[in-house]
């Protein structure tokens, strides 16, 4: 199975998922950004079908730096990137690193307090849900276009379930039964704990938050990141969306992210990807 998706001409974009997904989730905005851009959705190392995350690579410093790895062999020493939730979080890492033309974060992770209930309520979100996906494993598609196994997943990630294709939300169960750092993670993310140095973000930056994302919410995480970012980082609300919007709306994101390439692009001189 292939982990990426590339497709168009143009500025590179890079598009970057969440924690136990996979570049499928992106297939919709791919579609409609490619006809301006050359956009590469790429499944995360350690997520299925993605490039191997070695035990000792754990987090997002390691993630970062198989990203990396993938820039350097399609020839992008930087690009525009997009992340969702753990594809955010990791976003603010390769900016950390210099490899951003822009970004925009889209409900990104890591905007908790250092040991804050929130940080474990997500991580033991994530565990007590780890039996769901086993299963979901050893059933195969028994399971994965089945309701009953996408409700508990999809539910933490869009507001109306009714609006996800169903095509998308057995990907979505396929991904989370065969993310192989799935469990071992956790503890990286812990030891981690939440983004730091925001206010040293200097490329042009989209903050991006869903209407209605449960998830990651405004009080508990993203308001540490409003307080913290740059004034240049700009505000955008994502209208009728939960937590992963290009389930349920990837027109919404692809305008959205389209929005923020112009604006970066314009700020930007032009500079060789």
């Amino acid at each position: 199975m292939t982990y990426v998706n590339r497709a168009g001409s143009g500025e590179p974009v890079l598009l970057l998922h969440g924690f136990t997904l996979s570049h499928h989730v992106w297939h919709a905005v791919v579609d409609n950004l490619s006809t301006d851009y050359d956009v590469l959705a790429m499944t995360m190392p350690g997520h299925w079908g993605g490039p191997r995350l070695r035990l000792r690579d754990l987090g997002v410093r390691g993630i970062a730096d198989g990203i990396e790895r993938e820039l350097d062999r399609v020839g992008w020493s930087t690009c525009h990137i997009a992340g969702n939730s753990l594809g955010g979080q990791v976003g603010f890492e390769l900016e950390r690193r210099g490899r951003a033309k822009s970004l925009a974060a889209i409900n990104p992770g890591g905007g908790w307090k250092r040991f804050s209930h929130t940080e474990f309520r997500l991580g033991f979100g994530f565990t007590a849900q780890f039996p769901l996906a086993a299963a979901a494993r050893v059933l195969g598609d028994r399971a994965a276009t089945r309701e009953m196994f996408q409700r508990p997943i999809i539910r933490n990630c869009s507001r109306d379930m009714a609006a996800v294709d169903p095509d998308d939300a057995a990907n979505v169960v396929r991904a989370a039964s065969h993310c192989p750092v799935y469990l071992p993670i956790q503890l990286a993310f812990l030891r981690d704990g939440p983004l730091t140095g925001l206010h040293l973000v200097t490329a042009p930056t989209s903050l991006m938050l869903s209407e209605f994302d449960t998830f990651t919410t405004r009080a508990e995480c993203m308001q540490r990141l409003i307080d913290e970012l740059p004034d240049h980082v700009e505000e955008v609300t994502l209208p009728g969306v939960g937590h992963i919007p290009m389930l349920e709306n990837p027109d919404v994101v692809a305008d959205a992210l389209r929005a923020h390439l112009t604006r970066a692009t314009r700020r930007q001189p032009r500079q060789a990807s």
